[in-house]
This record gives C-alpha cells, structure tokens and sequence, in this order.
C-alpha cells in the first residue's frame, strides 16, 4: 500500500487509536451520516476497533488510521465496511474529526485507499452508499470519478427512521483516471 501522501499517511487501525478516535466518533456531527450513533464513552470505541480489526482478520472488513505527517494527529478513519474477497468489491466508509473538514485530507486519504485497493487487493468494484443529505461526502466521490447508479428507497434506519441512499461506484477499469483528482 502507498500509505503516504502530501499531507496524510494510512496506518491500519490499532487498539492504542482508541483516545485519538474517541473525540471523532463521539462527535454528533461527524456521526450524522454514518449508520452508527455517536459513542458515549471510550469502551464504545475500545468496542468498536475490537470488532473491525477482528473483521480484518476475516477478510470482510478493513479500516485504517489518517494521520497527519504535520502532527501525528489522528485526524478520522477511511476503509471498506464491506468486503467481498470472492465478488472482488468493497463498501468505502471514513470520517474525519470536524476541525480537519475542508483541507483536503479525506480526498488524498481515498485516493491512497482506492489505489491500494484497486492494485494490491486485487478490487473490480468499490462502491458507496450515502444518504442524499450528505452533500460533502457526493462531492468528493464525484471528484473522485465515482459513478451515480441510483437511489436505494428507505434502505438505512438512521436515527429511528428510514432514509434513502444513492449508490456510486468506481470500477478498477476507471480508476486511472482519477490521478488528476
């Protein structure tokens, strides 16, 4: 994996990101369009890297660590919520601390995240799924070439109600083009 940018590197996520993650995941805001209620407290998030590194394991799920090479801050995660080893495709997820939204970070992020996917994991398919509220999140996928396929109707329960979702991809025949991005 080309785990380094301009601004940020890519690390999998480990157990010690828990403190970092905490104010990021607790954060209402950044939480607002993910399928995941803020958590409440840090065993929430101990919890939670818990689960993902144990689906790394499996094959069916990978998150990594953004971080800052100004800082060493960790500044929010990206990866696939889904991976289909078989199928060759992923579901891309991330988040990023509220004070790093707007400089660019979750785009050179992807950019790593798609690359490595695309010519090391042997990826077809990545795909998206985001609810149409979530104007940020459409617009970088569409910088990053990813392809509207339509609206899934009231497929997520978020917050107590069903909502639609608009599914993107990018196919690995696709993805060279996005190196202007």
């Amino acid at each position: 994996m080309r785990k380094e940018g301009t601004k940020i590197r890519l690390r999998e996520l480990e157990e010690k990101d828990a403190e970092s993650l905490y104010p990021i995941w607790s954060d209402p805001e950044v939480v607002r369009y993910l399928n995941m209620e803020a958590a409440a407290a840090i065993t929430e998030v101990r919890s939670m890297i818990y689960i993902l590194r144990s689906l790394a394991g499996k094959k069916k799920a990978y998150r990594w660590s953004i971080i800052s090479l100004k800082t060493n801050e960790i500044l929010g995660t990206c990866g696939f919520n889904e991976w289909d080893e078989e199928n060759a495709r992923g579901e891309i997820g991330y988040e990023l601390g509220r004070k790093h939204w707007g400089h660019g970070y979750m785009q050179e992020a992807l950019v790593l995240l798609l690359d490595y996917a695309f010519t090391s994991m042997g990826a077809n398919r990545i795909e998206a799924k985001v609810v149409p509220q979530n104007t940020v999140s459409l617009l970088l996928l569409e910088k990053l070439h990813f392809r509207y396929e339509g609206l899934l109707r009231k497929y997520e329960l978020m917050n107590g109600q069903y909502e639609d979702v608009r599914l993107l991809s990018l196919l690995s025949e696709e993805f060279p083009v996005i190196g202007d991005a």
